[in-house]
């Protein structure tokens, strides 16, 4: 049974130092904020942050594959049943999202980037949300590192997007 979309609210970002942008809404994507599934600003906002961390080097299709990621874990008995939890989940050692606890500023760098995580973020959380290209992937780590100590624990590829392998655990 597919869970849906828990809401969350009273995410707080904190901005750190470095040329920072300002993480408001593009008017572009508010004009597409409107057909967005009803999350609550600040869940939509950690969304766009966590395509933008994680899939800026890998563009519109990164992001999407990505956001399918959150999305098939979030319909997953194994793991938290909303956005804002899959993001913030710890593990053992450290977090599943690297962004979310390596000390560094997360308030996008990169107006372009931000922009487009925001758009994909709005199309990913709308009625017209693209098809999953990741075939159910809930993990997925880059080509060039080494073999993640998860994968140990069966897993098996689903797709490889870019620089960015996907799997579905057994």
């Amino acid at each position: 049974m597919r869970r849906t979309i828990t809401l969350l609210v009273g995410l707080a970002i904190a901005a750190g130092t470095g040329t920072l942008l300002s993480t408001t809404t593009s008017a572009r994507a508010q004009a597409t904020s409107a057909d967005a599934t009803a999350v609550s600003a600040a869940e939509r906002e950690l969304f766009a942050l966590n395509l933008y961390h994680e899939g800026r080097s890998e563009g519109r299709e990164g992001m999407i594959a990505i956001g399918w990621v959150v999305f098939n874990r979030i319909d997953s008995d194994a793991f938290p049943d909303s956005i804002t939890a899959v993001i913030n989940e710890p593990t053992r050692n450290s977090c599943q999202w690297g962004w979310t606890c390596d000390g560094r500023s997360d308030t996008p760098t990169e107006a372009d980037k931000w922009e487009l995580a925001q758009e994909v973020a709005d199309e990913l959380l709308s009625d017209a949300r693209p098809a999953d290209p990741t075939d159910g992937a809930i993990a997925f780590h880059e080509t060039f590192r080494s073999t993640p100590g998860w994968l140990q624990r069966g897993a098996t590829r689903t797709v490889t997007l870019g620089n960015h392998h996907f799997y579905r655990l057994n």
